[in-house]
């Protein structure tokens, strides 16, 4: 990473977001042009698909600018590039595309601006033609990997009296929650994320086995048994756009069986929601939920929008998700107490 500082990434990530449109654009008018053979082949719906992966091609590079974590962009285009090969378009594609963008941000940025990124976007290029590692697409060993991976086979065939049955025996035969909700939920949800990824399963599949799950944690939670201890209020979300909401559930959930007083709000909600619900509370902690790089620019104008309206009536940050996994520097630069990428983790950090 060049040596900017964080305001400076900051602003970056800002003017990233400002010319995103603009050259989405560019790139699918170019590639369209270069590849007459797309627009037989796909339509306007092609070009509507080309401007859209553009767009979020963009805010994968603003979120990783604002990390400081040029990893965290390459991990994104691993991603892309398995997600697309998967459905047909190999990872050429997807090179050429981020050397567009390579092209097309030259001419919207300054030298100074453009510079600071490149090292992000020649990253980018090189991950996504990488030969794709192999794996046995096997879950865990460990003692709760039989039930976790009936419990995957439940909610993907649509069996939800099947998938509460699992839960019932694994709590039954001496479980515990905390176990269930990492070994279980956690990983299985990880491996449909996967499975999508890899056009294995469809969005409907997907959306059942998520909808599924959350109401296997919503049996469970009755049963938590309140502390004996009592840490203070917190406040469990996640930004505007941010659209998984699984983890801050867990999370939320743990925490008030562990002496919290939680408010869980859910995640994709208004920042002034946010702050209001925190004011009302007196809220000690404020948990936000990220599992995307491309929402950090949010997470850092929440804990913005919080601090500049309570200032040292301000919570204490703690920043949660797998979008951390690669943006531990961000926790650090926005001031954040921390940063969690599982609830043992967020247990131990809140509650030890």
């Amino acid at each position: 990473m060049t040596p900017e500082s964080f305001s400076e990434r900051l602003r970056i990530a800002q003017k990233l977001v400002s010319v995103k449109q603009h050259v989405a654009q560019a790139i699918t008018d170019e590639f369209f042009l270069i590849h007459p053979e797309w627009a037989v082949r796909y339509g306007e719906r092609g070009r509507q698909f080309c401007t859209a992966d553009a767009c979020f091609h963009v805010d994968f590079l603003a979120g990783a600018i604002e990390a400081g974590s040029p990893e965290a962009f390459a991990d994104y285009s691993r991603w892309t590039a398995r997600m697309l090969g998967a459905r047909g378009i190999n990872a050429h594609t997807l090179e050429e595309n981020l050397a567009q963008l390579e092209k097309h941000l030259s001419e919207a940025l300054l030298p100074s601006e453009f510079e600071a990124i490149l090292n992000f976007l020649k990253l980018g290029r090189v991950a996504c033609m990488e030969p794709e590692p192999a794996s046995d697409g096997q879950l865990s060993g460990d003692s709760l990997g039989l039930i976790t991976q009936i419990f995957l086979a439940a909610i993907l065939s649509g069996q939800r009296q099947a998938a509460l049955n699992i839960v019932e025996e694994a709590l039954r035969t001496g479980h515990t929650h905390l176990d269930i909700y990492v070994d279980v939920f956690a990983e299985s949800l990880h491996r449909v994320g996967e499975l999508w990824e890899l056009n294995k399963i469809s969005v409907a599949q997907e959306h059942m086995a998520t909808s599924i799950t959350q109401y296997a944690i919503a049996t469970i939670y009755p049963r938590l048994a309140p502390a004996a201890i009592h840490r203070g209020s917190m406040v469990v979300t996640g930004v505007s756009g941010e659209l998984h909401q699984i983890g801050a559930n867990l999370v939320a959930d743990a925490m008030e069986s562990n002496g919290w007083v939680v408010r869980f709000l859910g995640t994709n909600l208004p920042h002034s929601s946010v702050l209001a619900t925190v004011e009302e509370a007196s809220a000690d902690v404020l948990c936000i939920s990220t599992t995307i790089t491309a929402n950090l620019p949010l997470v850092a104008e929440l804990v913005r929008t919080v601090r500049s309206k309570l200032g040292a009536g301000s919570p204490k940050i703690v920043l949660g998700g797998s979008a951390y996994r690669l943006a531990s520097q961000f926790a650090k630069d926005l001031g954040a107490a921390g940063a969690f990428t599982d609830l043992r983790r967020a247990l131990a950090m809140l509650c030890a």
